[in-house]
């Protein structure tokens, strides 16, 4: 069960910094004395506000997708424990079995 753990921390430790760019605000704070008017501040932080949201969306898809995928070896590394599970309780029951058998052969030749 920690496998899918480490898979999780290797994501976000590999996408660190898409992660931050995503959380990092992109409108930086202009003057109003660089621009003719504050229409112009107004227009121009816009156009970068659309950009922002276009380039986070991008992002978030990307996200998304490597974390269906993170999702997706989990489910595979839950399946393969569960029948390592299995096989490790028909084990042990043969184990107890034989150790029974022996103890009432070892009692009965005795």
């Amino acid at each position: 069960m920690a496998v899918p753990w480490f898979a999780v921390g290797k994501l976000v430790l590999d996408n660190l910094d898409s992660i931050i760019g995503v959380v990092k605000p992109v409108l930086t704070r202009k003057k109003v004395e660089g621009l003719p008017t504050q229409t112009d501040l107004l227009n121009q932080q816009i156009a970068e506000l659309q950009a922002a949201a276009s380039g986070n969306a991008e992002q978030i898809k990307q996200l998304a997708a490597q974390l269906k995928e993170v999702v997706a070896a989990a489910e595979q590394a839950s399946a393969n424990a569960a029948m390592e599970r299995r096989i490790l309780r028909s084990l042990c029951i043969a184990a107890i079995a034989i150790s029974v058998v022996s103890i009432i052969a070892a009692m009965a030749g005795g």
